[in-house]
């Protein structure tokens, strides 16, 4: 029995390491999996060679020896720089598949070592708010070692920070324009709007529930053009055939956005979540509205083949334990 359980990985090491054709056996090396990267990212030999601290006849040298060692064009030049044949966009895949895991191995080495553990965390506000910090504190309040690293940002740009191994995962959404079968997807829930003013905002008399058609008449601070929260808030317009809200400020910053509201009559969706943690000091208010905005359910999104460090996948199964939580539902 014990002969038979042990011979497998060995068998399994033998077949992966020393198969005919390995591709390191043949010549490749880190190097050559870096410089693709760079290749693919930047779109040309030299400045390729500027992310790596190396000169441009280095770089070009790599490139012949990965199409020597692999026998098939990895790139075609052109006046504007170099654009990546299939073969090289499969190695570049690859190749940044693997230096991720290489990268991953020695964090998780140090957190064997050291202890406590680090994990990054993309996530969009109302799910930072509401879903990632909470989490984090839990696990802080056993493992107090434990460092957390929280980017708060518009899923597109998560999403391509996740792809290049920034984040461990994403509370976000996964943009039209990528392919879902690159991710893990766990849906969540949808993010409700509150409309927010500042205290003492003339739409407030009366504490009414205001119509689309009289926030039509304002300033608005909206996100940049193309945000999901934007585009759902103009559809809702063009739907009862109101023009657009005017909008002279476009920021998706928490920050400059309250200090536009504080001074001004302007008009600013956010999310339910940031609206209870800001309303409580009285400085901005929620604007009582006679219909409801709603976006898109956001998920927990991992990069598909790539296995969370302990840290991370500890965060994560807090995260969705907070999720299936059951709600608590309290008496009037």
């Amino acid at each position: 029995m014990t002969e038979t359980r042990n011979s497998h990985p060995l068998s399994s090491a033998k077949s992966l390491l020393f198969r005919s054709g390995n591709l390191f056996q043949r010549g490749l090396k880190l190097s050559h999996l870096r410089m693709i990267v760079a290749m693919e990212e930047t779109g040309q030999i030299s400045l390729a060679a500027d992310m790596l601290k190396t000169s441009q006849p280095a770089a070009s040298r790599l490139l012949s020896e990965m199409e020597t060692i692999l026998e098939v064009r990895l790139c075609v030049r052109s006046p504007r720089g170099i654009e990546m044949t299939n073969a090289g966009r499969a190695l570049a895949r690859r190749a940044r598949s693997m230096l991720i895991e290489i990268r991953e191995a020695e964090r998780e080495i140090e957190d064997i070592k050291h202890g406590g553990g680090t994990v990054f965390i993309g996530a969009v506000t109302a799910a930072a708010v509401d879903l990632v910090v909470p989490a984090i504190r839990t696990v802080q309040s056993v493992n107090a070692l434990l460092e957390a690293h929280v980017a708060v940002g518009p899923s597109h740009q998560l999403i391509k920070d996740l792809l290049a191994g920034d984040h461990d995962f994403v509370i976000g959404r996964v943009p039209a324009d990528m392919n879902p079968r690159q991710f893990n997807i766990r849906e969540i829930r949808s993010e409700k709007i509150r409309l927010m003013v500042r205290s003492g905002h003339p739409l407030l008399n009366g504490n009414k529930p205001v119509s689309l058609e009289r926030l039509a008449m304002f300033e608005w601070i909206l996100p940049p053009p193309g945000n999901l929260m934007r585009r759902t808030i103009e559809d809702g317009f063009i739907s009862r055939n109101l023009p657009l809200p005017h909008s002279s400020l476009n920021s998706a910053s928490l920050l400059v956005t309250l200090a536009t509201l504080a001074d001004t009559d302007a008009i600013a969706p956010m999310a339910e979540e940031v609206t209870s943690l800001l309303s409580s000091g009285g400085l901005i208010t929620e604007l009582p509205f006679d219909g409801s905005i709603e976006i898109k359910p956001y998920s927990l999104i991992t990069a598909r083949g790539h296995r969370l460090s302990p840290s991370a996948q500890l965060v994560s199964d807090h995260i969705l334990a907070r999720i299936e939580k059951p709600a608590v539902v309290t008496g009037t």
